[in-house]
C-alpha cells in the first residue's frame, strides 16, 4: 500500500468519527460540537411538533381499503402455502373488491398510500469537519475511488424522511384477477410466485425536510419576538444575537451539505445581515424578519416537494 492510499484511508477513519450520524433510536455527541447543540435544543420542541404535524397529515392520506387489501394479498399467500384453494379466492375476492371501491371512489388516484414511518437522521458535527468530508470525497471520486467517497458521504445526512408506501392501483387490480384465475386452475405455485411478484411493486416515496433549514426557521421565529420587543434587556440582546448566530449556523450548515443552491442561501445571508443590523444596539420593530422566514418556508416546501421513489 502506497502512502498517498494510507492517508486517504486514515482520513476517511479521522472523518467519519467527526461527522457522527444519529437516528431517533441512536444519538451520539462531542465535545467538539457542544455549540452546535446547545443552539439546536432552543428549538428541540418546536422541531419535534413541527415532524409530527407532517407526520400526521401524510398519515391522513393513508386508504383503509388499500391497507386491506395488502393484508389480504398475504392472506391469500398463506392459503396457497396449504394448497387451500377457497381461502385463496375468498381472500383474492376481498382484495379486488376494496381496490375497485378506491378506483371508483378515486379515478384519478395513481398510487394508493398504506403506510407512512418517519425516518431521523441527525448529523452532529462541526461545519468545518463536514466541509473536509465533502472535500476529501471529491478528490476520491477525481480519482475513481468510488466506493471510498461514497462510504463518507452516506453520513452526511441531517432530515426528517417522511416515507410513505403506496400500492399502485391499476397494475395491482389487474394482477390479482390474474393471479384468481391460476388459482382457479390449481397452479398454487405460479399464483404465489405472481403475488409476490405483485408486493414487489409496492412504491416507496420519501418527502425531504432538511433538519437545519427546519431549526433556522423556528430559531428565526423566536428571535422575531425579540426584535419587536422595546426596551431590551442585555440579557435578551444577548439572547437575540445568540438566536441570529445559530441560525446562521444553521443555513451554513445546510448549504454544506448540500440542501439547495448557493444562489438560495446567498439570499438568505443576505436577509440574516439586515435583520442583524435592525436589531444592533437594543434597536427594535416589526416586520424585521419576514423576509426571511417566507424565504425559509418556501425553500423548504421546495426541498420537502422534491420527492424520491423507488419499489420494494
Amino acid at each position: 500500500m502506497n502512502e498517498q492510499k494510507k492517508f486517504r484511508q486514515t482520513m476517511i477513519c479521522l472523518l467519519a468519527a467527526g461527522a457522527m450520524l444519529f437516528t431517533t433510536t441512536a444519538m451520539a455527541q462531542t465535545g467538539a460540537n457542544k455549540t452546535q447543540t446547545a443552539g439546536t435544543a432552543k428549538v428541540s420542541k418546536e422541531v419535534k411538533n413541527k415532524t409530527h404535524k407532517a407526520a400526521g397529515k401524510k398519515r391522513a392520506t393513508v386508504i383503509k381499503e388499500a391497507v386491506t387489501a395488502l393484508a389480504q394479498t398475504k392472506k391469500a399467500i398463506e392459503a396457497l402455502d396449504k394448497k387451500d384453494k377457497q381461502k385463496a379466492l375468498d381472500a383474492l375476492a376481498v382484495v379486488s373488491g376494496k381496490l375497485d371501491i378506491v378506483i371508483a371512489r378515486e379515478p384519478d388516484m395513481a398510487n394508493a398510500p398504506i403506510d407512512v414511518r418517519v425516518e431521523t437522521y441527525d448529523l452532529i458535527s462541526s461545519l468545518d469537519t463536514i466541509k473536509k468530508t465533502v472535500k476529501t470525497a471529491k478528490k476520491l471520486l477525481g480519482d475513481g475511488e468510488v466506493q471510498q467517497a461514497r462510504e463518507i458521504l452516506m453520513g452526511l445526512t441531517s432530515e426528517i424522511d417522511l416515507v410513505v408506501t403506496s400500492l399502485p392501483l391499476a397494475s395491482y387490480s389487474e394482477g390479482i384477477k390474474a393471479v384468481a384465475k391460476l388459482v382457479d386452475q390449481e397452479k398454487y405455485q405460479e399464483a404465489k410466485e405472481s403475488l409476490y411478484d405483485l408486493l414487489s411493486t409496492l412504491v416507496i416515496t420519501k418527502n425531504v425536510i432538511p433538519l437545519p433549514i427546519l431549526r433556522a426557521e423556528e430559531m428565526i421565529k423566536k428571535a422575531e419576538k425579540l426584535a419587536a420587543q422595546k426596551n431590551r434587556t442585555e440579557k435578551q440582546n444577548k439572547e437575540l444575537a445568540s438566536l441570529l448566530s445559530d441560525t446562521r449556523t444553521q443555513l451554513e450548515m445546510a448549504e454544506a451539505l448540500g440542501y439547495g443552491s448557493k444562489k438560495d442561501y446567498k439570499t438568505f445571508y443576505k436577509q440574516l445581515k439586515e435583520i442583524e443590523k435592525k436589531t444592533e444596539g437594543g434597536k427594535f420593530g416589526k416586520g424585521f424578519t419576514e423576509k426571511l422566514k417566507k424565504a425559509l418556508k418556501d425553500f423548504k416546501e421546495k426541498i420537502s416537494g422534491i420527492v424520491k421513489k423507488e419499489h420494494i
